[in-house]
């Protein structure tokens, strides 16, 4: 019975950690809609996407490599030494990308150092990220749920002290909150491995591996990328600030999903790699259930939001629109189905269809939302996004069923 317990909870660890960080990334930005208003809330996300480009290249290159290059290593020696040299590699480029900061904030001479403060808290997010991945590919997923565990309670702990305190909140304040958190989070997330620092040849070859894969994953991410944060972008482009401020308050209430959809499929790619090497009969039943899965839990939310309207907007203090939230659910429902197949893309290691894929699927949805965005305003923008992200899907399935990617090994 504790044996079942336990292999059950290593099951759920993906779930729990994504719960946790969704929990935390929710209290900041619901914290920042209540305290500082709507428009403070659109710059932050405006900001957010821009700093999230970098978060795609690291994906692209590193956690790419980790969870389906490394993944497939049988050799435990070989693979901790080639992970290890990968995380040193990342570690020297997240250093050499935050050192400017202090003399950017010196010679800018920011007030409270807000700039720098964001750059802190980002960069302990990538450094997170990165870690979380490490320990998803060699198991150690109790480590990585309690480093999410206890970042979500150092942050709410943070947000009820601001709440609480007399004095004005700003962003200042709350990145500080981040910072501290995610300090805490990578503590506690490397605390049990053991690093050493590798040779000039492990980083040689972390190099090639680390090219070969983000030569063309890289292009589909930043196209994805562009896809993905169309929302923000266009809307001040074309409509304005408080356009942006409105549909990232909707699509804020289905973050949830998002991160949950993401977090899942990022924490099984690692062993779906590994299936797709081995048996991929089974890689295939265990996508058609995690999407079963994903489209009730999606199914569920969507009832009880919709349900709940009113109360929601009670909450919020804020003006939410009925059908830009209907839309953002419909965008879930599609990208449910898009995760799966972009996964089963990655471990074949079918970069560069990837590549040239997103960049064309992507070209034609900002296209789309930008055309209906400049004739039906808000609600046009996400109706292009549902169109890139409905080809997206499209194209990644009509290249699962040529390739014949499900067949026996």
């Amino acid at each position: 019975m504790v044996s079942k317990l336990i292999k059950l909870f290593y099951q759920l660890c993906g779930v729990i950690d994504v719960a946790t960080i969704s929990a935390a990334n929710f209290l900041i930005s619901f914290f920042i809609i209540r305290e500082l208003g709507p428009k403070d809330y659109a710059v932050y996300m405006n900001f957010f996407s821009g700093l999230m480009l970098i978060s795609t290249l690291q994906n692209a290159f590193f956690h790419t490599t980790l969870s389906v290059k490394y993944a497939k290593i049988s050799e435990y020696e070989i693979k901790i030494r080639k992970s290890n040299a990968l995380c040193v590699f990342a570690n020297i480029i997240h250093m050499a990308l935050i050192v400017p900061e202090f003399f950017l904030v010196k010679y800018f001479e920011f007030e409270n150092s807000l700039f720098f403060l964001v750059y802190c808290s980002f960069f302990l997010y990538l450094s997170r990220d990165l870690y979380r991945v490490y320990n998803y590919v060699f198991e150690l997923r109790g480590t990585i749920v309690l480093s999410a565990i206890v970042s979500l309670f150092t942050t709410m702990l943070g947000l009820l002290y601001l709440f609480f305190n007399e004095s004005d909140v700003t962003l200042n304040y709350i990145y500080l909150v981040s910072i501290i958190s995610g300090v805490i989070s990578i503590v506690i997330i490397t605390y049990k491995l053991k690093f050493r620092l590798p040779t000039i040849s492990e980083m040689k070859v972390s190099y090639y591996d680390l090219w070969s894969v983000g030569r063309w994953s890289s292009v589909g991410s930043l196209a994805t990328w562009a896809q993905n944060n169309s929302y923000t972008y266009l809307a001040t482009l074309i409509i304005g600030v408080e356009a942006t401020a409105v549909l990232a308050i909707a699509r804020l209430i289905v973050m949830p999903i998002n991160l949950v959809a993401s977090g899942i499929y990022m924490s099984e790619k690692p062993r779906w790699a590994k299936l797709y090497k081995n048996d991929k009969n089974t890689l295939k039943n265990v996508s058609v259930k995690i999407i079963l899965s994903m489209f009730l839990f999606i199914t569920v939310y969507s009832i009880l939001v919709l349900s709940n309207f009113n109360y929601i907007e009670m909450i919020f203090e804020t003006k939410v629109r009925f059908d830009l939230l209907c839309c953002w659910l419909s965008v879930c429902m599609v990208q449910v189905f898009k995760f799966s197949n972009s996964n089963i893309l990655n471990v074949a290691e079918e970069f560069k269809y990837l590549a040239v894929m997103g960049v064309i699927v992507s070209t034609l949805g900002v296209a789309a939302s930008t055309i209906l965005g400049t004739y039906y305003g808000a609600i046009g923008i996400i109706v292009g996004y549902l169109i890139g992200e409905l080809l997206h899907f499209c194209c990644s399935q009509y290249k699962i069923i040529s390739k014949r990617l499900f067949y026996a090994n």
